[in-house]
């Protein structure tokens, strides 16, 4: 897999070298893509093998991957500025302006990226038309995220299938399309359990942190702090009035260990490994259910591994 991913991160540069040719443009392309590379990259190979299961043919595959890791940098990028919680990527260390121009740019380029990738016209084509479906879908999730839509649980899992869930259908999808096979339900379906099981973890991580990405100091609705707050008792309460806003940040200073002692105690982190287990064993199960994923199932659960504890879906 490490060859694919040097092989991924040469045309994302060489895209950015064609296209990007304003030269203050591209000094920031290449920055904010080089930050990329310092960290796992699994979208973009989860395309190439799919590829490769499907009986895809050639280095097309690569461009095409490519096309996902812009992409899912250009998420990244907006969520960011969107939840201001990142301060030390480089997007949020750069203007502003010219953060939200490189998103737009990056999109535009990923578009452009799997346009040339050099296969079959009407394989392209209907593979295009899937990943700007999913991507809609993905928009649709990320608008519902930022009105803070999450009530409940049926209400978070609807953003998560929509929001992260969704890009790894796109990644995987892509690979199996662009093979010359059509929508494979299969797959989506694993996918979409192995997106969720990834979100789950990315929250379970978050709910104990205690800095700008701590889903409580931010006030976020996941499924993890809604069982949290579901029935707190009279000397946990501070932990509410603080979620619904009666409580400053400057009044829960210090106060790290005793939350971490309530989200131990109240059973949120069980509650969370549970529900990473459902959906992680669901994924397993589908996932042999798919002969073409069974027969490359080492190969997937490889670079899969660290998903759910190293890798974020974008949030």
């Amino acid at each position: 897999m490490e060859d694919h991913v040097s092989l991924i991160k040469q045309e994302m540069r060489s895209l950015a070298t064609t296209y990007l040719t304003d030269g203050s443009m591209l000094e920031y392309a290449n920055c904010f893509i080089e930050h990329k590379f310092t960290e796992p990259m699994k979208f973009g190979p989860l395309t190439v093998l799919h590829y490769d299961m499907f009986g895809g043919k050639g280095k097309a595959v690569y461009l095409a991957a490519s096309s996902i890791e812009l992409f899912v940098l250009a998420s990244d990028i907006l969520d960011d500025l969107q939840d201001q919680d990142a301060p030390q990527q480089p997007w949020s260390r750069a203007p502003l302006p010219v953060a939200l121009h490189l998103a737009a740019s990056f999109m535009t380029l990923s578009q452009q990226a799997i346009a040339a990738c050099g296969e079959e016209p009407a394989i392209v084509l209907r593979t295009m038309e899937m990943m700007n479906r999913q991507l809609l879908t993905a928009a649709n999730g990320q608008m519902a995220d930022i009105l803070d839509a999450v009530i409940d649980e049926e209400s978070y899992f609807d953003v998560v299938k929509k929001k992260s869930a969704a890009l790894l259908v796109l990644a995987c999808m892509t690979g199996v399309m662009l093979s010359g096979r059509s929508w494979h339900a299969g797959v989506a379906e694993y996918a979409l359990e192995l997106g969720i099981a990834a979100q789950i973890e990315n929250d379970r991580r978050d709910l104990l942190r205690w800095d700008e990405k701590s889903d409580f100091l931010q006030r976020k609705k996941t499924a993890l702090t809604l069982y949290l707050l579901e029935d707190l008792g009279e000397k946990d309460r501070w932990v509410a009035d603080y979620y619904e806003g009666r409580l400053p940040a400057s009044s829960i200073e210090g106060r790290e260990n005793d939350f971490s002692e309530l989200c131990e105690r109240s059973g949120a982190m069980l509650y969370g490994a549970a529900l990473f287990n459902l959906h992680f064993n669901r994924f397993m199960e589908l996932l042999a259910g798919v002969p073409e994923a069974a027969r490359r199932s080492d190969d997937i659960l490889r670079l899969v591994a660290g998903r759910t504890n190293q890798v974020e879906t974008p949030q």
